[in-house]
């Protein structure tokens, strides 16, 4: 080896008792890697023997013949682990499933979804289901059939058993727009405030009402509501609205939601149909007043006359003031003892 290097190939085959583990490493040393892989290979180390192909060859294509060679399960997961660190992500996925070796799947699964190669990834998430109960080996194939449109599976899959953290995978597949396999995470776990969300950007916007009542949620209620008054959809953004109005601190931006649309009919609509709310308070009644003497003002003295002492009648007194409505003014300094 030191000084006949040449030679060194040609004894390999003739000599047997020498030991491998000592001449093998002198041959890497010298650079003599195929007659290491040589001795390797001869003595059945094989896994030594691929390593050097591997390591110091650095042919995966070789690897790759060898192990088809041996084929056994180890050698396929060792050559699995070279090809995912050589980034060659399908033969490295299909390396594994033929060792049936899921033990490496938090890298193989964050380095295929980094690199795109999800369908290559399913099959080896089905076989790692197998053998292990992992919540990332579950949520990752969720996502997985999500990129990949296949929604019926995930369906199967939700309905049988699994260990994925359902709430963290709606999460991701929301943030990625795919709102449809969104659904079936936050239903299968019944976290009506996102699933409330999702229903919006599905358009479903009557199971997003229904959903937004189980939630029960003053946001959950304000984007359903949103969405709702967007579409035009006011009967269900009635709905959502009349839970919204019985707290006096959401009244001034869910009547400048309405307001700056023109949609002035259909909030006083809202207000009229809250007034027999048993959660009805002052705020209402004043609002609604000061909504009739913008945009009704022929209701407005009725209105007055039925609930002047549920009102704030400084504030009314400014709108009405402000719609020069003299009639209904005397009648409210008269009730608020302004008699100058």
């Amino acid at each position: 080896i030191k000084y006949e290097p040449s030679k060194v190939e040609s004894y390999i085959d003739k000599l047997e008792n020498y030991d491998a583990d000592e001449i093998a490493p002198l041959c890497i040393e010298h650079g003599l890697n195929e007659a290491a892989f040589e001795i390797y290979d001869k003595h059945e180390m094989h896994s030594k023997a691929l390593k050097v192909l591997v390591e110091n060859v650095m042919s995966l294509d070789r690897a790759q013949t060898y192990v088809e060679k041996i084929n056994e399960a180890t050698l396929w997961s060792q050559l699995g682990t070279a090809q995912l660190d050589g980034m060659r992500i399908p033969d490295a996925l299909e390396s594994y499933i033929k060792a049936q070796d899921a033990s490496n799947y938090e890298n193989v699964i964050d380095i295929a979804q980094q690199s795109g190669n999800v369908e290559e990834l399913v099959p080896y998430l089905t076989m790692s289901r197998r053998s292990l109960k992992e919540p990332k080996i579950d949520g990752s194939l969720i996502l997985a059939y999500a990129a990949l449109g296949k929604i019926h599976e995930i369906e199967n899959m939700l309905s049988s058993s699994n260990v994925a953290n359902l709430e963290a995978v709606g999460d991701k597949l929301f943030e990625a727009k795919n709102y449809k396999a969104a659904k079936l995470c936050y239903s299968s776990v019944s976290n009506y405030s996102k699933l409330a969300s999702t229903l919006v950007y599905l358009d479903d916007y009557q199971a997003a009402v229904d959903t937004a009542r189980k939630a029960s949620n003053i946001r959950v209620w304000k984007l359903v509501n949103d969405a709702c008054i967007d579409k035009k959809e006011f009967r269900l953004a009635q709905n959502c609205g009349l839970n919204l109005i019985v707290n006096a601190e959401e009244l001034d931006e869910l009547v400048e939601k309405y307001e700056s649309k023109g949609y002035f009919e259909e909030l006083i609509s809202l207000f009229e149909a809250g007034l027999g709310l048993e959660r009805a308070h002052m705020g209402m009644f004043t609002e609604l007043a000061i909504l009739y003497s913008k945009y009704e003002p022929a209701k407005t003295y009725e209105h007055l006359k039925l609930f002047w002492s549920r009102i704030n009648i400084p504030k009314v007194i400014r709108a009405i003031e402000q719609a020069h409505l003299w009639n209904e003014l005397v009648f409210l300094y008269a009730h608020y003892d302004e008699w100058d």
